[in-house]
């Protein structure tokens, strides 16, 4: 005895937190009234809030009946994109071996999501502080993440600033950005003032997430110390007052001591010049210090403004049939190109050739049979203004010799080449504080 038993889905796009119902149609064909036990099978029946076991369906004889299975993608990173198949066992009660197993496909999307959070919600210091930032890609694809740090206040005396803006996490990685901030105007005494610093993470849909920390700015004299100063500076000139005041009416006299040591005046004096020197020391160290903040916002000015460096990626694409039998990319005006790989496929005749040329150096020829990618040992530079060119000497086919009805040999068909050139590498700024040296040229 055997079972019949159809499987179908809808051919929607389901993103992942999605639900969808699956039909299942089951024909009895024998002559007795039997049921059927129903399970999924496949990655469904380890999904949450569904049960495997679908229980039994009684059909008569002759007869099909027919069950909707609704099922609920998980919101998760694992579950990837594209068809995912499954299937239902489908099992006679009345004979055990009689079992069918249709299969069905459902079209998995793709879903960006990002978890968000700081290491740390409260940090301090009197001239910076460190914090960590903790990135998740949740969704299902790979994710190219921009971030951005500013104090909420617009009068903030803090700089934050992050080791790393840009990058790209896949489905499921976690990734750790570390966060400095300097105190631009750091101040001697008084209570500790907070800053809240919020930190967005936006992904390629344009969604955002925020989290935010505080920075407890404090001064550089903690009010204990201060006190503590106040107290010994009350002491000392007590103290002195003391040592200088007249006892009994009497004049004071300026005690001498043995040629052993300095006499009391030689004392005073020699205190005296060392106030003096610790004057003007602190004085030379404020003025440096203001020195330094010019220059470091000066500094900070230029890298405002300064290009970065981004991560490049471009198709080159030839058609000889629309005429198109060379393309090229010219690097960008304050870049040069570094060139990790250029992945090569073509198609057309076999002595096609194909060059890949970094303004008038050639870079490879080969023709489309013996097609390869090109990957310098080291990444190869183009400045600003050069241009990388893929080009494809496309030959004419032969004649046909099968004559035309005037006589003649019929004109040869034309040969269609097709070269595609994906070319991956880095942006880097000519100038700037993000400009990197130059690696010298490698042999491919």
């Amino acid at each position: 005895m055997s079972v019949r038993a159809e499987l179908t889905v809808p051919e929607d796009v389901i993103t992942p937190g999605g639900s969808i119902t699956a039909h299942l149609r089951v024909w009895n064909e024998s002559r007795i009234v039997d049921a059927y036990r129903l399970r999924l099978l496949g990655p469904p029946a380890g999904w949450p809030d569904i049960d495997a076991q679908l229980g039994r369906l009684p059909v008569y004889p002759g007869n099909h009946e027919k069950i909707n299975i609704p099922l609920t993608l998980p919101r998760d990173s694992e579950l990837a994109p594209g068809r995912l198949t499954f299937a239902v066992r489908v099992a006679s009660v009345e004979d055990p071996a009689a079992v069918a197993v249709p299969e069905a496909v459902i079209n998995v999307g793709e879903f960006h999501d990002l978890a968000v959070e700081t290491v740390r919600s409260r940090v301090g210091g009197a001239l910076w502080s460190s914090n960590l930032i903790v990135l998740e890609n949740t969704g299902n694809t790979t994710t190219a993440v921009r971030l951005r740090v500013a104090p909420e206040a617009d009068d903030a005396l803090v700089r934050p600033k992050l080791r790393r803006a840009r990058l790209t996490l896949e489905p499921g990685e976690q990734a750790r950005i570390s966060i400095m901030t300097r105190v631009t105007n750091p101040k001697f005494t008084g209570a500790a003032t907070p800053w809240k610093i919020g930190v967005t993470a936006g992904w390629d849909d344009g969604q955002e997430r925020t989290v935010s920390y505080v920075h407890r700015q404090h001064p550089l004299v903690p009010k204990p110390v201060l006190k503590a100063l106040i107290a010994v500076t009350a002491v000392l000139i007590t103290l002195v007052t003391l040592w200088f005041s007249p006892v009994g009416g009497k004049k004071p006299e300026a005690k001498t001591e043995t040629a052993k040591g300095p006499t009391q005046q030689e004392e005073v004096k020699e205190a005296e010049k060392k106030a003096e020197d610790k004057k003007k020391q602190d004085e030379e160290k404020k003025k440096k210090d203001e020195e330094k903040k010019k220059e470091d916002e000066k500094k900070a000015e230029a890298e405002k403004g300064a290009l970065e460096k981004k991560p490049f990626q471009k198709s080159l694409a030839l058609d000889t049939k629309k005429n198109k039998s060379s393309d090229s990319y010219t690097v960008a005006k304050g870049y040069r190109l570094a060139i990790k790989t250029v992945k090569m496929s073509a198609s057309g005749p076999d002595n096609a050739t194909v060059f890949l040329k970094a303004g008038s150096e050639q870079l490879q020829s080969t023709n489309v049979k013996n097609i390869k990618d090109y990957t310098p040992a080291a990444p190869r530079s183009l400045k600003e203004g050069q241009k990388l060119t893929v080009q494809v000497d496309c030959p004419v086919n032969a004649p046909n010799p099968n004559p035309s009805p005037s006589g003649s040999p019929s004109a040869p068909p034309a040969a269609t080449c097709n070269v595609t050139a994906e070319v991956v590498g880095d942006l880097i700024p000519l100038k700037g504080p993000n400009a990197e040296p130059e690696t010298p040229p490698a042999s491919s």
